[in-house]
């Protein structure tokens, strides 16, 4: 006899999660089928690993810096971030299933292969289900080249358990850039390379500032150049030879379709499932949320909304996803966070960092926000290089979200000092009011 659930939720990542707890908790009968850990990508191979050793790396290279602007003497040495990295990681995988099951739903480990439209197969046992919502996440794209097996994933990166005397990481895209800074800062010797530029989604400005920061933590860094071979801990590419201890292939990801997808009906493609703007597929059954869906950000923050979203549409609402205000945010050192649509403003101003009475108590004054508005007046863009940036640009995401005018963000009384204002003030600058800056002479 098949168990029978209202709803079956394939995955237990941001997005899987998210929807099995709000959906159990409003009385739906619901089971979260998940084949590893709880967690995904964010939490097993992506937010939390990656961020806690930029973290520790941050604080091994700069807290002694720190130190001494406040006057005090600081010796950092390193230990073994690895071992409190695991730690992290296995209490956010066993909070995220405690919290499904606490939300009423049923959990089962193991993969689930759908066998038809309304039914799917768990090792064997056979699951019926009214709807189904797919959060199987995404997984590394490795090239084609030969000796590819010898190197490892931006996922196997960020969990290694050791710093690599010398690393060659392949791959100029957030992930990328992330790996290769802060096992530079943790003692490796880092080359990075890419086929065309790194970060080539960023502004000119918060390129050069990476660019910057990577050349004063030691990283060498190789653009236009492609990966054509690997033999030992040897990269062949078209710039020459590169030796690394590890190879670390950040070259993009691609969706983690479930067995059986074809016997659902849906629309998909090699970027991921189709849907709407309600998360719900070509199949009124079948709903997408996280990774697994064809879209342009896929981050942990938008696979939540998603998940959001989609429980509560199965639920009767009709809620429609907002992309404009989805902030991506990367972890290097000075942060870089970006928000809403460049190609929607007409006019930007920014505001230094330098210029935060906040920052200048703090220490650290690098970077800047840059605010972009449409011919209403409304913010539409915004840029954020600091090392605060992934706390910033939230501030940012209200105003996107809202469509505020900027003479109402301007004069928003933020808290002063406080890192944050530098929001209000890079929008000051739109009404000649940015008096925490120098004018230009003329």
């Amino acid at each position: 006899m098949p168990m029978k659930y209202d709803v079956v939720v394939i995955g237990g990542g941001s997005a899987g999660y998210v929807a099995g707890s709000v959906l159990a908790r409003n009385g739906k009968k619901v089971l979260v089928v998940e084949k590893d850990r709880f967690g995904g990508v964010c939490v097993r191979s992506g937010c939390a690993p990656s961020i806690f050793l930029y973290d520790a790396s941050f604080f091994l290279t700069r807290f002694t810096e720190l130190g001494n602007y406040k006057g005090i003497s600081i010796d950092v040495k390193a230990k073994d971030p690895f071992k409190k990295r695991n730690e992290v990681v296995d209490y956010l995988s066993t909070a995220g299933e405690k919290l499904v099951e606490d939300a009423g739903a049923d959990v089962i480990k193991g993969e689930a292969r759908i066998s038809g439209n309304s039914s799917l197969l768990i090792d064997g046992k056979e699951v019926e289900f009214d709807r189904v919502v797919i959060a199987t996440g995404s997984s590394p794209s490795l090239p084609c080249i030969k000796g590819v097996e010898q190197g490892i994933t931006e996922d196997e990166a960020v969990n290694l358990s050791f710093t690599p005397t010398d690393m060659v990481v392949i791959g100029g895209g957030f992930a990328g850039v992330e790996i290769a800074q802060f096992y530079a800062r943790l003692g490796s010797t880092v080359s990075l390379i890419t086929r065309g530029r790194i970060l080539k989604c960023l502004s000119e400005d918060a390129r050069n500032a990476i660019l910057t920061s990577l050349e004063w933590d030691g990283v060498k860094v190789i653009e236009n150049c492609e990966p054509r071979e690997q033999d030992g801990k040897v990269v062949k590419a078209t710039c020459g030879e590169l030796k690394g201890e590890v190879t670390v292939y950040a070259t993009g990801r691609k969706p983690n379709f479930p067995v059986g997808l074809n016997l659902l009906d849906v629309n998909y493609n090699s970027r991921g499932i189709v849907t709407d703007q309600s998360m719900r597929t070509s199949n009124p059954k079948v709903w997408a949320a996280g990774d697994v869906v064809d879209k342009e950000r896929k981050v942990a923050h938008s696979a939540m909304m998603e998940g959001f979203i989609s429980s509560l549409n199965i639920l009767g609402r009709e809620l429609r996803i907002d992309r404009l205000p989805v902030p991506h945010v990367i972890y290097t050192d000075p942060q870089v966070a970006v928000v809403g649509d460049v190609n929607l403003a007409t006019s930007f101003r920014r505001f230094p960092i330098n210029a935060s009475t906040r920052a200048i108590i703090y220490g650290l004054t690098e970077g800047y926000t840059k605010l972009g508005i449409d011919r209403e007046n409304r913010v539409v863009y915004g840029e954020v290089v600091s090392n605060n940036a992934e706390e910033i640009v939230n501030l940012l995401v209200l105003a996107i979200k809202l469509r505020m005018k900027v003479e109402e963000l301007a004069l928003l009384p933020l808290v002063h000092p406080s890192v944050s204002e530098v929001i209000s003030n890079a929008a000051r600058a739109f009404l000649n009011l940015d008096v925490d800056v120098y004018r230009e002479k003329r």
